[in-house]
């Protein structure tokens, strides 16, 4: 139930956390449109990771916290490739039972990638499937 519902928010995801004059420029100068892969989920307890890739312009990886339950936290992404690339969000967030946080890293095509979250109030690493563009 949480993946199909995951299908229905990543667009919203892409649009809330890229500025849209940001992601409208880019698609219209190049003239393309970004495609949404297929969303790729783990599980942490009753929550969920989710990524997917992001083709067209600017390109790139959507990354999902799903909170369902448990106490506040704060937490950070960290995009990790293949190939060696590595960026971080924009800096820590914090999330509640019920909210879904979202980060786009548009950097274009990395080939296969995955986002680590790090759990800074509890100290723990959890990571997403690797997903592609």
């Amino acid at each position: 139930m949480i993946t199909r519902r995951i299908g229905a928010i990543a667009l919203a995801a892409v649009c809330a956390a890229v500025p849209l004059t940001a992601l409208s420029a880019s698609a219209a100068q190049a003239g393309t449109a970004a495609f949404l892969g297929p969303v790729k989920c783990a599980p942490i307890s009753n929550n969920e990771l989710c990524a997917r890739g992001i083709t067209g312009s600017p390109g790139g990886y959507d990354v999902a916290y799903h909170k369902n339950e448990g106490s506040k936290l704060t937490a950070r992404f960290r995009l990790m490739c293949i190939n060696g690339f590595q960026k971080d969000d924009n800096g820590p967030f914090s999330i509640s039972a019920g909210q879904v946080k979202s980060f786009v890293f548009a950097v274009g095509n990395q080939g296969s990638c995955r986002v680590r979250m790090q759990d800074i109030t509890n100290g723990g690493y959890y990571y997403s499937p690797y997903v592609v563009p």
